[in-house]
């Protein structure tokens, strides 16, 4: 296992990310409560609430039709995923200002390697951090919280810790068990509640107990992912801050209907829209795909899905869109109403050629219609050109 000289890491993370996008082009919802949803009617849920709507007590993920008619000074807003990402590069720009070390966790998080910037900056870590800071926010108009530390773990850790003290928190290296002191092992990113009840049966019930084992009892109780886990949790970073974008192990593309419907012929009109957004990162990845799955989402929330194993290896939409067709009728049941409908590549495969044996390749299905569309809409933008069902 490599451990990096001490690295100083922050995590970035956007504030409410989707209320406040939707504030940048409508600063008359500032200091309201707020909620995005998945669609416009009561048939979504909320994915993203300001601090005055948490403050009523709206939970994330709670059903829109749970609250018709009791919130009625919330304003309710249904997502606008293009719009967001338009400003997520523009946050992303601005903090590769300060560093080109930025890793991209997701659309409204990153981590950024600092190490050595206080000198280059000719300010502490602390101001440096403050500054990055306000430069998104006069940048961008999006408030962030920054955790700093020497680990990715213990950033992310002290992310979650800035948003309740004022937007910034940061855990030193000589203060990590202090701080550690009454948090919750499940508070911990890596460790679910599955992970915890691991833990539990190996005799650690606290992050003291973990960090009391030496490295060796932790590889062989947990594993060396658990050892890489407990070296983070101790200050020293062992997973260093990676500004390459890595190609996905899995593609998936999934949306709410605006109604619940038990109509097959709605259901399908939805699914040249998710073959569109998923191959398209598919091909920009240059890869191929050769699982795909179809997903239902019921109106009580039940899922179900069924996959297929391809041909060959393929980007085409049109081959992908025909099977996503076929899996669809499959799994859809009449009388049933849904919520949402999705779908997954997955066995993905990057590059033109991958050598099966010594003397066999895998042939792939590398569509050159689906390609230009990519082109058109990098040029003229997204859904200038729409294939029919």
């Amino acid at each position: 296992m490599t451990m990096l000289k001490e690295h100083i890491i922050a995590l970035v993370d956007c504030d409410c990310f989707f209320v406040s996008c939707e504030r940048v082009d409508n600063p008359k919802l500032n200091g309201k409560p707020v909620c995005v949803t998945t669609g416009a009617s009561s048939k979504g849920i909320v994915v993203s609430r300001s601090n005055e709507a948490k403050a009523l007590g709206i939970k994330m993920g709670a059903p829109m039709f749970q609250l018709e008619g009791k919130y009625n000074n919330v304003h309710y807003i249904p997502a606008r995923h293009t719009r967001y990402g338009e400003i997520s590069k523009q946050v992303m720009d601005a903090l590769r200002e300060f560093t080109p070390d930025v890793e991209e966790v997701s659309v409204d998080e990153a981590y950024l390697d600092l190490t050595g910037m206080d000198k280059m900056y000719g300010m502490t870590y602390e101001d440096l951090v403050r500054k990055i800071r306000s430069t998104v926010l006069e940048k961008t108009k999006v408030p962030v919280s920054i955790g700093l530390s020497t680990s990715k773990t213990l950033a992310k850790l002290a992310s979650d810790k800035a948003k309740k003290t004022g937007g910034i928190f940061i855990i030193p290296p000589d203060n990590v068990m202090e701080i550690l002191k009454g948090i919750e092992l499940e508070e911990i990113c890596g460790i679910n509640h599955q992970t915890a009840i691991n833990f539990w049966k190996k005799g650690v019930y606290t992050l003291e107990d973990f960090l009391s084992k030496k490295p060796c009892w932790v590889r062989q109780a947990f594993g060396i992912n658990g050892e890489r886990l407990r070296y983070e949790l101790a200050g020293t970073s062992v997973s260093p801050v990676n500004p390459v974008e890595e190609a996905p192990q899995s593609i998936q593309d999934t949306r709410a209907l605006e109604d619940f419907t038990d109509n097959l012929a709605v259901l399908e009109s939805t699914l040249p829209y998710h073959v569109h957004r998923a191959s398209r990162k598919l091909r920009k990845w240059d890869g191929y795909c050769g699982v795909l799955s179809v997903m239902l989402r019921t109106k009580d929330f039940k899922v179900v899905e069924t996959e297929i194993k391809l041909d060959k290896p393929t980007n085409s939409e049109q081959t992908l869109l025909r099977k996503s067709h076929e899996l669809i009728k499959v799994i859809y049941k009449p009388r049933t109403l849904y919520r949402s409908v999705g779908i997954t590549l997955r066995n993905l495969v990057f590059g033109k050629v991958e050598q099966q044996s010594l003397f066999e390749e895998i042939e792939r299905e590398d569509d050159k219609l689906s390609h230009l569309i990519d082109d058109l809409e990098k040029k003229y933008g997204k859904q200038v050109v729409k294939l029919g069902g």
